[in-house]
């Protein structure tokens, strides 16, 4: 699995800063059954030379090896077209999908066909701390040791035969019909936009066993394009497949929607991180940090958690039931589709229900400075400014709830950000009311009391 950083829009770097967290064990979600989903696509299996042994751990770099045990090599099922796809340009990830994609799935289920008793791994849920095509559904772990010679033979036999020249002269030919963006293996990285192997990591100079998982010994990852992983490339259809650079960010969230099928043939816009402004409380923090990614029953993680958090309910990282009924009690009070679905314009109305500002931001410290001694004239002296009163200040021991009317009804509106102001209570300033206290750890009753009135800043 990759750990590149978070929504940088140049290539993956080969040499990581020492302080990044390592890598997560690749075990998730492995695919015992994936092979099912590509047998169809298999075609008669190669050969090719078997490896030199890897007790210890060599070069990453494919070399040719003694002509003594064949190995087996992939082979495509359908006739490969006179034309070929380009090398791949780099095309990061840019949104959270909880979906493993068709190419992603053939990928694994060929090698794991060619390969019996080997496993592999897709798609894992956004941390928020780095950039992995394994969280959109475009990555592919197969489980392989570098330590075990037969393992580190299949590995070796699968890169050869990546990398190999076809008839017509094509360079890297297999790896282009798949759609192969990057490898990494053995401590390095291989880029298609740049066809090096370069050292990853800090991994030359830790060959011990702990660090396998996070130098890739231990299996190799294949990120793959759209194209790729979409299964449209030639070595699955027979036609050559155009760039597509997928879904796009926009500048006012972190994440894009999900792929969406529909072939982007331009690169995408590279925009800052959005961070929130500093001093800002956890639940909104996070909301900003994973703002954009589409959510919904059965996703899970840290932007799950994030939601949860946001939202005041109690975070388990898992999109359940309890999650959903809070996410369709929020969109209904917001004028959104009473849906369960956390999608870009569900995150625009959290951050904006949320977002501190004015009175409610919370006030910072004003800076201490120290004045030399003067001989100048004494100030004269004023009255101290006063303090400005709170607009909801006056409504504190004002109890509102359903049908109840008025400028104090106005103002809790206001203050709740509703989409329509009417100086009635109804139900959408109910719900509304309802997801304020939860939020905010108070009796869940759709009653404005004086406790609801303070928290809300009066």
């Amino acid at each position: 699995m990759t750990t590149l950083p978070r929504f940088r829009a140049s290539r993956p770097s080969a040499a990581i800063a020492v302080s990044r967290r390592p890598a997560r064990s690749p075990r998730g979600r492995l695919r015992t059954a994936g092979a099912v989903l590509a047998l169809a696509a298999l075609g008669a299996v190669g050969l090719a030379p078997a490896a030199a042994s890897a007790a210890t751990v060599p070069t990453a770099t494919p070399v040719s090896a003694p002509t003594t045990t064949p190995v087996a090599v992939p082979a495509a099922a359908v006739k490969l077209p006179s034309g070929i796809e380009p090398l791949s340009p780099y095309i990061p990830q840019t949104s959270c999908e909880w979906v493993d994609k068709p190419g992603s799935l053939a990928l694994g289920a060929l090698l794991k066909a060619t390969y019996p008793g080997t496993s592999y791994g897709v798609t894992r849920g956004c941390t928020g701390t780095m950039t992995s095509e394994h969280y959109d559904g475009r990555a592919v772990d197969w489980m392989n040791s570098i330590r075990k010679p037969a393992q580190a033979a299949q590995a070796t036999a699968v890169l050869n035969w990546l990398f190999a020249t076809d008839a017509a002269g094509n360079k890297y030919a297999n790896a282009r019909r798949l759609g192969v963006m990057y490898i990494i293996w053995n401590g390095q990285i291989w880029g298609s936009y740049n066809q090096t192997w370069k050292p990853y990591m800090t991994c030359a100079s830790h060959p011990e066993a702990s660090m396998d998982t996070t130098c890739h010994r231990d299996h190799v990852h294949f990120s793959l394009s759209w194209a790729g992983a979409m299964k449209r490339t030639s070595f699955w259809t027979g036609s050559v497949a155009a760039v597509d650079y997928g879904p796009c960010r926009v500048s006012d969230l972190n994440y894009a929607a999900p792929y969406t099928g529909v072939v982007n043939k331009t690169r995408c816009t590279s925009y800052p991180t959005i961070t929130a402004p500093a001093g800002s409380a956890a639940g909104y923090t996070g909301l900003v940090k994973f703002s954009g990614a589409q959510l919904q029953s059965g996703a899970n993680g840290n932007a799950v958690t994030a939601l949860q958090k946001g939202l005041g309910l109690s975070a388990d990282g898992t999109f359940g039931p309890t999650t959903a009924t809070a996410v369709v009690d929020f969109k209904s009070t917001h004028g959104l589709p009473a849906t369960a679905v956390v999608d870009a314009p569900t995150w625009r109305a959290l951050l904006l229900a949320y977002k501190p500002t004015g009175a409610y931001a919370g006030a910072t410290k004003p800076a201490t400075t120290t004045s030399k001694p003067t001989t100048s004239k004494p100030a004269v002296t004023t009255k101290p400014a006063a303090k400005p009163v709170n607009p909801l200040s006056q409504y504190k021991k004002t109890t509102l709830k359903y049908g109840s009317k008025g400028a104090a009804v106005t103002a809790l509106q206001k203050r709740l950000r509703l989409p329509q102001v009417t100086g009635t209570f109804a139900s959408k300033t109910q719900n509304a009311v309802k997801t304020f206290q939860r939020t905010h750890r108070l009796p869940v009753t759709g009653v404005v009391d004086t406790a609801t009135w303070v928290a809300l800043g009066a």
